[in-house]
């Protein structure tokens, strides 16, 4: 200082500074990556499940609507009967037209919302996509409860509506081997000119109907929500 060096000095100080200043900054930025890269690895490994959790969902589903078409495939064959007042014939039980058994098959909805509800637990917000974020809320918190909801109301008098049915035959023992019993079911020829008969299969057809239609509304949702993070897993 005595030799009117303090610019000097304060210049390379000002310089020491500044480095170390960079130095900060480089090493929060190359923190900063490592995080998005850590949060980016998540949001593709929890949309991976997700996506696979669609998928199972989507098949059964599609054997739900199965079930259900061939239910309501029969229900239009009886109808016919009825509206022409036939006189029920066994062979009805097993014909072209379908299978009388499929009567007494029941529908529902299940999902699998296991990943989904992982990765809301952790921060939905790891989602960079904001459309992706908003549908992926949008089909777990409000479309399948709803579909869940309505399908299963519909569905709720499945039992009572099988024991209006099987009310409605005769069950006699064909044979008996040691503890196991052999029934035989016999409707009355006038089946289908017997009021609770009618009814019961209007009430089939309208939880046929409602099922369906819920069905084919949801599957376009779960397709797409496939196809979305399909595109988003390619982004890597």
């Amino acid at each position: 200082m005595e030799k009117n060096k303090t610019g000097k000095y304060l210049k390379y100080a000002i310089g020491e500074i500044i480095l170390v200043v960079i130095g900060i900054i480089i090493a929060l930025q190359i923190n900063t990556w490592n995080g998005e890269k850590k949060d980016r690895t998540y949001e593709l490994k929890m949309l991976s499940e997700v996506k696979s959790a669609l998928k199972d969902d989507l098949k059964y589903i599609e054997f739900m609507v199965e079930r259900t078409n061939s239910i309501d495939s029969m229900v239009n064959v009886i109808s016919e009967q009825i509206i022409n007042k036939s006189i029920f014939v066994d062979s009805l039980y097993l014909n072209e037209d379908g299978n009388w058994y499929v009567l007494q098959n029941g529908t529902g909805f299940r999902y699998n919302s296991g990943p989904y509800e992982a990765l809301k637990s952790s921060g939905i917000d790891k989602i960079a996509n904001d459309s992706l974020r908003q549908k992926l809320i949008n089909l777990y918190d409000h479309e399948f409860p709803l579909t869940e909801i309505i399908v299963t109301k519909y569905n709720d008098e499945y039992s009572s509506q099988m024991k209006t049915l099987k009310s409605l035959s005769d069950y006699t023992t064909v044979s008996k081997n040691q503890d196991q019993y052999v029934y035989n079911k016999k409707y009355p020829k006038d089946l289908f000119q017997n009021q609770d008969f009618i009814k019961l299969m209007n009430e089939f057809q309208y939880r046929a109907k409602i099922t369906l239609s819920n069905f084919e509304y949801t599957i376009p949702q779960i397709r797409d929500m496939i196809d979305q993070i399909e595109n988003e897993l390619k982004n890597k």
